[in-house]
């Protein structure tokens, strides 16, 4: 063979391989064209920001309680106004630290009673585009200062010890909860970043409180805390925002009232309301996006 015949049977080797890279490449893309086209009809949905039908939410949130009432709360203020009573008209002794004596025309200081922080968890499941039903978890405490009824043991008394007002004030846990509840969120604005709405509670609870009689075996109030039980409702205004489809703040106002059942009294009741303030997530846009 010579070297041009050589030459020309190269040429047609090499045409027939671009042939056959060209006939590859167009059988790729014929094999691949249906899972491209598949895969561009299966994008991800676009993002929705707030509340709709079938969205899962979970909040927590935390505030202060600005206002406090209730049975509960006005006996032990009658039982902190009778103590001072009874020490400025010289009824009842007042000592300071239980050992120092304390003047009798002096004013001993005014009780205070005041809620503690609220805590709040809970979950909630979008029903229709605008209304949610949640269950949640909360809890809240009112703690009281003033003055204490004590004892010390007297010889000369009948009954081996005299009743005292300590000047010194206490502060104590008056009453401490567990709320667990359910209800009915109405949001008047869907798929929005501005989410407001308007809340319904009912809750079952447990509690523990202290509570003063003035009996002998009630006089040590630090000591003793009674276990109970009741039943609450619970109103709420509020908004949220969303920074995200997955994230947001959420801001609400509230009032309460829960009625009180314990092995000290059948019946009292707390009134309560303030603000709460804390972070909301879109947990069904967390698992899609």
């Amino acid at each position: 063979m010579t070297i041009q015949q050589a030459a020309v049977k190269f040429s047609e080797m090499r045409n027939a391989t671009k042939r056959l890279s060209l006939l590859n490449f167009i059988f790729i893309i014929l094999f691949f064209c249906p899972f491209l086209a598949v895969d561009s009809q299966t994008q991800r949905p676009e993002p929705v920001y707030g509340f709709y039908k079938g969205g899962f939410y979970m909040s927590v949130l935390g505030g202060e309680t600005a206002y406090i009432g209730g049975s509960l709360v006005q006996r032990e203020q009658a039982y902190q106004n009778g103590l001072r009573t009874q020490a400025t008209l010289g009824i009842m002794p007042v000592r300071m630290l239980g050992v120092l004596p304390f003047p009798q025309n002096f004013p001993l200081p005014n009780d205070k009673i005041q809620a503690g922080n609220t805590r709040r968890v809970s979950m909630e499941y979008g029903l229709t585009e605008h209304l949610g039903f949640f269950i949640s978890y909360s809890t809240m405490s009112v703690v009281a200062q003033g003055n204490n009824q004590l004892a010390f043991p007297d010889r000369n008394s009948l009954n081996g010890y005299t009743n005292y007002v300590e000047a010194v004030p206490i502060t104590n846990t008056l009453y401490k909860d567990r709320n667990y509840g359910l209800g009915l969120n109405y949001h008047f604005l869907s798929r929005n970043k501005f989410d407001p709405f308007v809340g319904l509670e009912v809750s079952i609870l447990n509690f523990d409180a202290k509570y003063r009689t003035g009996q002998v075996n009630n006089l040590y109030y630090p000591t003793y805390t009674h276990p109970g039980t009741g039943i609450g409702g619970r109103v709420a205004l509020g908004m949220n925002y969303y920074v995200t489809p997955e994230f947001g703040f959420s801001l609400e106002v509230f009032g309460a009232r829960k009625i009180l059942k314990s092995n000290a009294f059948s019946s009292e009741s707390i009134n309560h309301a303030g603000f709460q303030f804390g972070f909301i997530f879109n947990m069904d846009a967390i698992g899609k996006y």
